[in-house]
């Protein structure tokens, strides 16, 4: 396959002779001014540029800078043609950009070596840009399969560990739909405080939440009626649990470790309360992890909304009204103030994810 030379000139006979020495072993194009030359760029994407610097109009200066605003031109090597004792403009000329130069009166034998040489290395360039966007491909192919495992691993978890407690994987979407909406919008308000990466991992590891409930015995765990401070105490370890289930997972994954340290804080603190009224730790303020203050008001919405054998589902008013001025038993101060602001800002995106994931109708809560 031929390759193709673009040579520019005012001169007729300079491009002619250029044409001879050249022709034979590629396909050459020829522009007698700077303004043919751009005209021409897009329709022969030419491998190689021969350039005169001393035209009229444009010279050969200005040209160089204008084909290196072109796209897809920054790569194009240019050649500039100067003459003999002209060692300022083959200094300008290197210094714009330009590969080599060609000095007058022509030598073929030194422009066929040249070009080829040129010619030669961006077609290896470009090869190997090619071969390092494919591969970059391959590897962000395989770290969304990678990802979409990971995720469907974590949800086939929590799906598990929630089982007993007649808890749907639609539930576990809408925890993990709202845990998106608000820790992104939360990242954005505050950069800051929560970057993006940290914010996906919050996302991914929200359906763990509950995952120490596999602890819980099933007569607390699926208890219609009001249970006792014994009762109570023992659904309350779950959240512990939770945490050191998740820390021995982290023993045996090493290179996960500091992402399942998010996983960890949400099982474990996502009962705690920002005014220290919560469990198991009855930490306050900053002392609850952000990734578990994130996903509290999300899992309380959701309670809040979704009916329970022993309580009908409060609409998205309501619930909102709940958080946001309290009932007795949940109250604004249970929450960090700018995970609440975020959440009353975004309250209609909430709104849309939690109908989006209904529960299936079942006898229990028919």
């Amino acid at each position: 396959m031929k390759h193709t030379i673009l040579a520019v000139d005012d001169i007729q006979s300079n491009l002619d002779m250029l044409e001879v020495i050249l022709s034979d072993q590629y396909n050459m194009y020829k522009a007698q001014s700077g303004a043919d030359a751009l005209e021409l760029l897009p329709k022969v994407k030419p491998d190689l540029i021969l350039l005169d610097l001393s035209m009229p109009e444009m010279d050969g200066f200005e040209l160089i800078a204008r084909i290196r605003g072109y796209e897809h031109c920054e790569s194009i090597p240019v050649i500039f043609v100067t003459a003999a004792d002209d060692t300022y403009s083959e200094e300008k000329g290197l210094l714009l950009s330009a590969v080599d130069y060609i000095r007058k009166p022509y030598v073929p034998s030194v422009i066929r070596a040249k070009v080829r040489n040129h010619v030669d290395l961006k077609i290896y360039r470009d090869d190997l840009e090619a071969a390092v966007a494919a591969r970059t491909r391959e590897l962000e192919e395989r770290a969304r399969q990678l990802y979409e495992a990971h995720s469907a691993t974590i949800m086939g978890m929590s799906i598990l560990s929630e089982s007993r407690d007649k808890v749907t994987g639609a539930h576990l979407l809408r925890i993990k739909s709202l845990t998106r909406i608000l820790a992104m919008n939360f990242a954005k308000n505050h950069p800051d405080v929560l970057d993006k990466a940290t914010a996906d991992a919050i996302i991914m590891y929200s359906p763990l939440h509950d995952i120490g409930k596999v602890g819980v015995p099933d007569a607390v765990l699926t208890k219609k009626g009001k249970l006792t401070d014994e009762e109570f105490d023992q659904m309350k370890a779950h959240a512990k649990d939770g945490g050191n289930i998740l820390r021995d997972l982290a023993k045996l994954m090493p290179s996960e470790r500091d992402l399942l340290t998010i996983a960890i804080e949400i099982a474990e603190s996502h009962h705690e309360r920002f005014d220290g009224t919560g469990y198991p730790g009855r930490l306050a303020g900053e002392d609850v992890p952000l990734s578990a203050r994130i996903v509290t008001i999300a899992d309380i919405y959701d309670a809040l909304r979704s009916p329970r054998p022993y309580k009908p589902g409060f609409t998205h008013d309501e619930a909102m009204k709940i958080i946001s001025d309290g009932d007795g038993r949940t109250e604004p101060t249970h929450f960090d103030p700018r995970v609440l602001q975020v959440f009353r800002e975004t309250h209609a995106d909430l709104c849309a994810a939690y109908d989006e994931n209904p529960d299936p109708q079942t006898s229990d809560n028919l």
